[in-house]
């Protein structure tokens, strides 16, 4: 049975092979849609603390000091723009991609599920670092950044999979018609429909 549950489920041949639920519904994706509105909000603030459009930023763990050490630091600088602004940027990315395409974009449109994949794990790992930098480098926290890198964090392990779905059905196109026909099915082109006399061994073929 490849039916997560009769209240909005998709139907059985709308999962991937071996997939207990559809990784594209809408009740999937949902949830990373509102998380990553949630992020851009974070990340929004942040940078408007970092143009000074706004005072000292709200921090009611570590305070504001604490907070603007971390955001004007010579590592959230490092680039030519503030990292906010990239925040900003990456989670616009996780609502653009996230929002496209129907229930079945895993095998659809693949190239639309790996362009979100390569989003939302750039801004994971990019979260993360700047986590681990905040307390080894910089010496202070960031609860509004804290929580920028726990939804980001959260709509990686959340949207994933995916990816990992759209993956594993190139890799069946691949198998079965060639690097050719996974180019067409990676832009959402047709692929030949597969059939049982299609892959017959010679041998069987000339038995029947």
């Amino acid at each position: 049975m490849h039916q997560r549950s009769p209240s909005g489920a998709s139907p059985i041949d709308a999962c991937p092979p071996g997939w207990t639920y559809d990784p594209s519904a809408w009740r999937e994706r949902i949830p990373l849609i509102v998380l990553a509105a949630v992020g851009l909000l974070a990340a929004g603030y942040t940078a408007l603390a970092q143009f000074g459009v706004v005072g000292a930023m709200w921090d009611p763990f570590f305070g504001g000091a604490s907070s603007y050490a971390v955001t004007h630091s010579v590592i959230s600088r490092a680039l030519p723009v503030p990292d906010g602004l990239l925040g900003v940027v990456a989670y616009l990315g996780d609502l653009v991609f996230g929002s496209l395409g129907g229930e079945d974009r895993w095998r659809r449109r693949p190239w639309l599920v790996l362009a979100f994949a390569v989003v939302i794990t750039g801004l994971a790992l990019v979260s993360l670092a700047l986590t681990i930098l905040q307390g080894t480098v910089i010496g202070h926290w960031c609860t509004v950044c804290l929580a920028s890198a726990a939804v980001s964090t959260a709509v990686f392990s959340m949207g994933i999979g995916e990816a990992l779905a759209s993956l594993q059905h190139l890799a069946g196109v691949r198998r079965d018609y060639g690097w050719r026909a996974t180019l067409r099915g990676l832009w959402g082109l047709p692929v030949e429909a597969r059939s049982s006399s299609h892959h017959a061994s010679p041998g069987h073929a000339a038995a029947s």
